[in-house]
């Protein structure tokens, strides 16, 4: 079984770094995960123009804190989303003001991502597909760790550390996916797939204020209390639906995953 480390943070506080740091100091340590000098793409989710207090997107101070420990570790941390809609410089630069990382960055030093190029990979042990469409941030980066926001989804019941990978996809093309697989199970494979190509070495959940109802953006602001930390994105998600009482077996990318071999 994948350890996940689920710590209690009951409010977005200066504190937050060293809850953080101990969370992650139970799965080895920042230095086991960021070398000095690597560009460190922290990928969180920025799904649309929503202030922090809306629990839309990944709020600015679990970034705050994740930017510092990467400093700490001497790596270059670069913040950075491909949010919905059309993938251009003025679209990220509202995003991120709205959101507060404009303000982390200018706070910590860190790189706010306006690279909106895009390349096709292969992946040729994909499910559903055999290439992917991504953004050339991600391949610029020595590492990515995904920072996602624990949210009930409309859709696929859940989204969390799997499905914000999903947002690697640039822009719109994200929606052409949803329109070409409108089964879920295909969706859910397809999310598995993104997953499995991006290796993201650490995933952690901003779980201090989830969303419930009808997220991922539409949904109620939720009371939660917790950081999730671990090296196993798919053991995450299944550790955060127990956490909020949700049944894994509703839950399409969770159902997906062990069908595969990726272990929960």
């Amino acid at each position: 079984m994948a350890e996940v480390v689920l710590k209690y943070c009951p409010e977005y506080s200066s504190d937050l770094k060293n809850v953080l740091r101990d969370g992650i100091e139970e799965l080895g340590g920042i230095k086991k995960f960021v070398n000095p000098g690597q560009r460190v793409f922290l990928k969180v989710n920025l799904l649309m123009k929503k202030s922090p207090e809306e629990a839309v997107t990944t709020h600015p101070a679990v970034v705050e804190a994740m930017v510092r420990l990467v400093q700490e570790a001497g790596g270059i941390p670069i913040i950075g989303d491909s949010p919905g809609g059309p993938y251009t410089v003025k679209a990220l630069r509202g995003i991120y003001a709205r959101s507060g990382l404009k303000e982390v960055a200018e706070k910590t030093g860190a790189i706010l991502n306006e690279n909106i190029e895009q390349v096709t990979v292969s992946y040729p042990q994909g499910r559903v597909v055999k290439n992917l469409t991504v953004t050339q941030s991600v391949l610029d980066a020595d590492v990515v760790i995904p920072l996602s926001k624990l949210k009930t989804h409309a859709m696929m019941t859940f989204t969390g550390a799997v499905k914000i990978l999903f947002g690697i996809i640039p822009g719109l093309l994200k929606a052409e996916y949803h329109l070409k697989m409108p089964d879920i199970d295909v969706f859910a494979n397809l999310l598995v797939d993104i997953c499995d190509w991006a290796q993201p070495p650490l995933s952690i959940m901003d779980g201090i204020i989830g969303m419930e109802g009808d997220g991922p953006s539409g949904g109620n602001p939720r009371n939660i209390g917790a950081l999730l930390i671990s090296t196993n994105p798919y053991a995450l998600d299944v550790a955060a639906c127990g956490l909020i009482g949700l049944k894994t077996h509703y839950v399409p990318t969770i159902k997906a995953a062990p069908e595969r071999g990726f272990a929960s």
